[in-house]
């Protein structure tokens, strides 16, 4: 099972109510989702080292089970990039079959609101999930092993790199911003840019609270918990993954304002459609970690697929 160190000040901890949804009236309850039709036009902004890989495997789960199509990216694997390889914003071009139309798009990409619309209806889901981007950022650091690629002999080698940023341009100070589509965006300007985002994005995950943000999105798409299960293993290590220090934090903080903005500024959105979800949400979240815990038993000792589901549409969850 995975584990998160991140506690911010300011949200809630790890599994946990806020107060005003805890203490909500008992009879407000949200509208069931058991009738209504499951969204099957789902486009994913891929973040790096976010969890979004587990993401793009329960999405791409669903898709396989229900036989839908996800668009591939033409010149790199894993990003709908350009010809050099660049995450460019989007362009269909970018896509192995440029004049299809697939039900999904799931890898990582620059967003382009027009070009995105040029491929799929407007029904489509637009999702994306961000982390606490110390969290992020030390998770890339390690992935990308940035220490070796730059010489760092440093027993601390993330403090520093933030000492020495200016020295090193292989890691971007505001990587969500240019996913989103901003380039060195202003600290005038972040608000505008936030509720931009939140007018063209359904849902954006909070890695730090997945379960919570899994289950508001199978509410959202309509989909069954079943639909978004997920086991963990293979948890990433390394020396500095739980290195808290005030001031390094603040150098991170300082060196880029714009995630921390963001990640605040969606942290509070994601609990405030929790809460709009009413009482059952609590019920769902309930049940979805108990079937979770099915799911993480030893195979062995899981009787039949009915306790839970069919274990073949089960994704692997990889945290670095």
């Amino acid at each position: 099972m995975f584990q998160l160190n991140f506690r911010p000040q300011s949200v809630q901890r790890h599994g946990e109510m806020p107060t005003a949804l805890a203490n909500q009236d008992k009879g407000k309850v949200a509208p069931s989702t058991d009738n209504c039709a499951e969204k099957q036009h789902i486009v994913f902004l891929k973040m790096h080292k976010c969890a979004s890989s587990t993401v793009k495997g329960i999405l791409k789960s669903y898709a396989k089970l229900h036989r839908l199509a996800i668009a591939s990216p033409k010149y790199f694997r894993y990003d709908f990039c350009n010809k050099r390889c660049i995450l460019a914003p989007f362009q269909k071009e970018f896509m192995e079959f440029p004049n299809s139309h697939p039900n999904m798009l799931l890898d990582h990409m620059v967003y382009n609101e027009r070009a995105l619309k040029e491929v799929f209806p407007h029904d489509t889901f637009y999702v994306t999930i961000i982390r606490e981007p110390f969290a992020a950022f030390k998770s890339y650091f390690a992935f990308f092993q940035l220490d070796k690629l730059h010489k760092i002999k440093s027993r601390n080698p993330v403090k520093y790199f933030l000492e020495h940023h200016d020295n090193y341009k292989t890691v971007s100070n505001d990587a969500f911003a240019k996913q989103f589509g901003f380039h060195n965006p202003q600290k005038k300007d972040f608000s505008n840019i936030f509720r931009y985002i939140d007018s063209k994005f359904h849902l954006v995950m909070i890695t730090e609270y997945f379960d919570e943000s899994l289950v508001l999105m199978k509410r959202h798409l309509c989909w069954k918990l079943e639909d978004v299960l997920y086991t963990a293993i293979n948890a990433g290590r390394y020396s500095y993954k739980y290195f808290q220090d005030e001031s390094v934090n603040r150098m991170h903080r300082n060196w880029s304002p714009f995630s921390y903005a963001l990640y605040d500024y969606f942290n509070k959105t994601l609990w405030r459609k929790i809460q709009e979800e009413g009482e059952s949400f609590s019920q769902d979240l309930h049940r979805f970690r108990s079937m979770l815990k099915v799911v993480r038993k030893p195979i062995s000792t899981v009787e039949t697929k009915e306790n839970v589901c069919n274990l073949s549409n089960f994704v692997n969850l990889n945290f670095y």
